[in-house]
């Protein structure tokens, strides 16, 4: 199934400007994410949950930190499928254990950015990313 997609892909040559304009999107979205919630830091810590350690405080920047790292690694091509995976785990876990009680409609908005970071993992940073450059062994051809 997925060689057959591949396959796809490759035909359609415009698919490398779509999964550019993607990475920007998602980068974008993901970034403006992280500066909203420095900027309401005061209000969102004293209901963060502590999900990896007793403190709430470090699991806020800790999650942070990660989000700005693979916001940029998707913008710049490098490690997309790394960091689209990482990025879809975190989403897998907002909707089954940060938000589960909130239903279809609370986390309507990560079930699509899992979509958006599910298509990165298949399909990778495309043609105009580092990777590309990198560690494409076809690019070297």
């Amino acid at each position: 199934m997925i060689t057959k997609i591949a396959a796809l892909m490759q035909k359609y040559h415009r698919i490398d400007q779509a999964i550019l304009c993607l990475r920007i999107f998602i980068g974008a979205i993901l970034a403006l994410h992280v500066i909203g919630k420095m900027q309401r830091y005061n209000v969102m810590i004293n209901g963060y949950p502590p999900l990896l350690f007793d403190d709430a405080v470090l699991t806020f920047v800790i999650f942070n930190l990660i989000e700005s790292a693979c916001a940029v690694m998707i913008v710049i091509g490098f490690w997309t499928r790394f960091a689209a995976f990482v990025m879809s785990l975190g989403m897998f876990v907002d909707i089954f254990v940060v938000f589960p009680a909130l239903g279809w409609f609370g986390v309507e908005r990560q079930v699509l950015y899992m979509g958006y970071y599910i298509f990165l993992i298949i399909a990778g940073g495309g043609k105009f990313a580092l990777d590309a450059r990198f560690f494409d062994k076809r690019s070297k051809e």
